[in-house]
Order: C-alpha cells, then structure tokens, then sequence
C-alpha cells in the first residue's frame, strides 16, 4: 500500500476545467514534487491532496483511507509563511497542536524540541516580526511537524527567500526526510523551480498546461548531495523545460 495515492483527480471552476485525470502515488522515504507552467492549478492539486478542496472527479487517499477533510497525518507548509504576528513563535508551534488531546505541559516539549531542531533555540518567545525570512519558514515547517505527520505537504515554501538562504532551508528539509529522526515519511511539494524539484526530489511529477494532466512522472536515481553542475542533472533540467515549453 502507499502512503499516498492521487487516483484520476480532476477539478473545475463552474465550465473551466484546471485538473483533468492526475495520477501518481507517493511512497515511504519519498520526496515528490509538482512542477508545471504557471497558473496550471499546482497549488489547487496540493489543496485537495491536503482535504482542503474537494475535487471535481477522483478522490486521493491516505494510507488507503479516502481523504475527504484535513487528515492528522498531514500537514502543510505555506509559501507565505502565514504565521500569525500577536503569537510567540512558540505559541506558533504549538498550534500545529491545537487539535490533539496532549497536555499543555507535554505540547510546550515537543514545540520546543521542534525550534531547537531547526535551529530557532533562543527565539522561542521572540515574535515573528524580529524573524528573517528564512527563519520565519522554520517555524512554518516546525509548526507542520509538531502534529507528527506522516505526510508534509509543502506549497513553492523557498519561492519567497533569497538563493543562499533557500539553498540552506533545502538542505535543512531533506536531511529532516533522510535522516530517520523525523516522523514525516513522505514530502509532496509544488514547486516553480526546475532545478530545485530535481535537486530534492526523488520523482518529479510535471503537468501540463490547464486543464492539467501528467506529461510525466521523472523518477531520480541519482546520490545526495545532487551537483546541479553535472552533465545528468542539466540533462533532466533539459528534459523538463522542454516538457513545460511544448
């Protein structure tokens, strides 16, 4: 059984068709992410895998069970952060707590556990707005995680950052996927960036112009840490502009 399952999804907007008939699975320990021309529905694809939108036709299912509303063993990463500024950045991790049953004592651990992960020891009761973009991100990711999901659900979450600070929050989230210590199984993210998607992802799902399809599902073989100067890297960055430019 996989972890996720994207069975036929389709979507529309009254007669305007976005999504039609998208299929792939994730598996355990797998890195996916979503890559398509701008505007193809990308992000509405990864709202009704997170149960947030209901779609058209298809359904995507959870370890085998059908998602039809949020699911506890999701959790999902904001491009914009969306933190929320009257809250500690503590009080932020904590609400990726709010719908469990865990003492108060026991929700303060685990968020502190979780900023110290990402290297937010010390901001704890520092407010977002004294955070640098990168950091403001970590605590989005740590918030997504405190719930111990199986599944993170990631929406374009380096688009908003410079390079260097992007390039180290990348390497930061696929050592948290590889390196055992992180309940997250499996990472399913929308991404703009050709050379970001190849860099971290195990397959690469690319769709089509709307209403989209799959053109392609790119399965990735190659080591970590990937060399985006390699002649097999360029080859796949080759191969899929030249999907997403048909």
């Amino acid at each position: 059984m996989h972890i996720l399952d994207v069975n036929d999804v389709s979507f529309s907007y009254g007669d305007i068709g976005i999504l039609n008939d998208i299929s792939f699975y994730a598996d355990n320990d797998e890195f996916i992410s979503i890559i398509g021309p701008s505007g193809c529905g990308k992000s509405t694809l990864l709202r009704i895998i997170a149960g947030l939108i209901k779609p058209s036709g298809g359904d995507v299912l959870f370890m085998g069970k059908r998602v039809d509303r949020p699911e506890k063993g999701m959790a999902f990463v904001f491009q914009d952060f969306a933190l929320m500024p009257w809250l500690t950045n503590l009080e932020n991790v904590k609400l990726g707590l709010s719908v469990t049953d865990l003492p108060d004592s026991e929700k303060e651990k685990r968020a502190l556990a979780l900023l110290k992960m990402l290297g937010l020891d010390g901001f704890e009761e520092s407010y977002p707005n004294v955070l640098s973009g990168g950091m403001k991100q970590r605590v989005g990711i740590a918030r997504a995680m405190a719930s111990n999901p199986k599944v993170l659900l990631m929406d374009e979450p380096f688009s908003s950052l410079d390079e260097l600070t992007a390039t180290t929050l990348r390497n930061e989230v696929i050592q948290l996927l590889k390196n055992g210590k992180s309940p997250i199984s499996s990472v399913v993210m929308v991404s703009h960036n050709v050379e970001e998607a190849i860099e971290l992802s195990d397959k690469v799902v690319v769709l089509s112009n709307k209403p989209a399809g799959v053109k392609r599902v790119l399965n990735i073989k190659m080591n970590r840490p990937r060399n985006r100067e390699s002649k097999e890297f360029m080859k796949m960055v080759d191969g899929i502009y030249a999907d997403l430019t048909e």
